[in-house]
């Protein structure tokens, strides 16, 4: 290695070792992951390659990992916790030199408010991140974030929270598909379907692997994958009311609503009730947004 190269490996690759280590075997924690198990040897293979050394023990019918990989392991989730650590300072600091930090649990309103803000503060920098209710409500007491979208009312008599438009679940099935004639269906009716599904989603993606856990999901984290993969009709995929009705539905599909309350989502922005009065102007304006697919 020359002097000086700088080896680039990316978060996700020392999140899969650090799940193999915590797993035992690539199946199980390919499972975990919901990846693949041919994704998950093949990121194994990449992080080896990238650094020079062997980090499995592999005989036929039989791969684990060896002293190196452990060690590599352990390493890997010291690393994790330290870019966390880090992207968390820079976070707070920016916030405090006129930031306004966002944080939202679905990508549709979360695109929605970024232009809302952009437009009542132009001056302002807007930081955003995508995660749980429970974490968006700690975030919001512990400054982390000064607004916050969620799916359902905060009840935390801290924060003033107002309704912020709504979004329903659909499935996109491909013609010949056994669900075409069903007027609506259950995620629980997907278990052992193989369907089509992008990541980064919000609570969406948790909701759907929680409510059809034996589904087999072919996981997309890039966006223009999914959307060449789901135009195909090769598979099912999940999209909202928000994308037909903006008039991106796929061609020859046929759309189902998805049935389970829990899909019907109204969504709700709020902040502490001490910064009411400073996004007054936004919380004015949240019943005149229509949510559009920015995605």
């Amino acid at each position: 290695m020359q002097a000086g190269y700088l080896i680039m490996i990316e978060n996700y690759i020392l999140e899969q070792l650090v799940a193999v280590a915590k797993y035992g075997t690539l199946s199980e924690a390919a499972k975990n992951l919901y990846v693949t198990q041919p994704a998950l040897s093949r990121s194994m293979k990449k992080l080896e390659k990238v650094i020079g050394v062997e980090l499995f023990t592999r005989r036929k019918n039989f791969i684990a990992l060896n002293d190196n990989g452990k060690f590599a392991a352990e390493l890997a989730e010291k690393i994790l916790q330290q870019n966390k650590n880090f992207l968390d300072a820079v976070r707070e600091f920016e916030r405090k030199n006129r930031t306004i930090s966002i944080g939202c649990c679905a990508p549709i309103p979360m695109n929605e408010l970024i232009w809302l803000l952009t437009e009542i503060f132009p001056e302002a920098s807007i930081t955003s991140e995508m995660n749980s209710d429970d974490y968006l409500l700690r975030g919001l007491r512990n400054n982390l974030f000064q607004l916050a979208v969620f799916h359902e009312k905060p009840t935390d008599e801290d924060l003033f929270a107002k309704k912020f438009g709504s979004e329903k679940l659909f499935i996109a099935l491909p013609p010949n598909h056994k669900f075409t004639e069903k007027d609506g269906i259950y995620l629980e009716e997907l278990n052992g379907e193989k369907i089509l599904l992008y990541s980064k989603i919000g609570f969406w993606y948790e909701l759907c692997k929680k409510k059809a856990p034996s589904a087999k999901f072919l996981l997309q984290t890039e966006r223009e994958t999914f959307i060449e993969i789901a135009e195909s009709l090769a598979f099912p995929s999940f999209t909202t009311d928000i994308f037909i009705r903006n008039g991106l539905d796929r061609k020859n599909c046929i759309y189902k609503p998805i049935l389970d309350a829990e899909t019907s989502v109204n969504y709700y922005c709020a902040c502490q009730k001490a910064t009411k009065k400073f996004f007054q102007s936004v919380f004015q304006k949240l019943d005149s947004v229509q949510f559009r697919a920015l995605i």
